[in-house]
């Protein structure tokens, strides 16, 4: 997984709620403008990791991207934890990619699924980046909130 440095405790109450992870995250990139932003997405992206080559297929495959972005999902029943594994062919694209498979991993499926997204406009994502990149965006969150809803479902939560 993708280890993003600690900052100070976020300050406000809804980002304190956030996984440390997408907390982080938010606060950091908060304040920055366009041009750091999107180079701190690029660092997010050189640390996504590798993902199975097995898994860059139709199945995995996030729809409605214009770049390629593949999201693996498992569900460890011992833990009660989803955990995604995520690549993107565009380098803006996998730093948004590594920002949600980190922030996501290792939560329980009804807690992603009752994810508030606003922290992606808390971050700046929703208004800093091209139309594409915001749908982009949209499609792999909502790609790993069904996925999480659909192990909710066969749990009956």
């Amino acid at each position: 997984p993708v280890a993003f440095p600690r900052l100070r405790t976020p300050t406000h109450p809804h980002i304190r709620m956030l996984p440390p992870d997408l907390a982080t995250f938010v606060e950091e990139s908060a304040s920055l403008d366009k041009l750091t932003r999107t180079m701190l997405l690029l660092d997010y992206a050189d640390r996504l990791g590798t993902y199975p080559d097995d898994a860059q297929d139709e199945r995995h495959r996030v729809r409605g991207c214009t770049s390629l972005v593949y999201l693996h999902a498992d569900y460890d029943a011992d833990t009660d934890a989803m955990r995604y594994h995520g690549f993107a062919d565009a380098q803006i694209v996998k730093g948004m990619v590594a920002l949600l498979v980190r922030g996501l991993d290792g939560l329980p499926p009804r807690q992603i699924v009752a994810r508030d997204p606003r922290f992606l406009k808390d971050a700046g994502l929703t208004e800093a980046h091209t139309a594409r990149h915001q749908s982009v965006l949209f499609n792999i969150r909502r790609r790993i909130q069904s996925e999480a809803e659909a192990v909710a479902e066969a749990n009956n939560e």
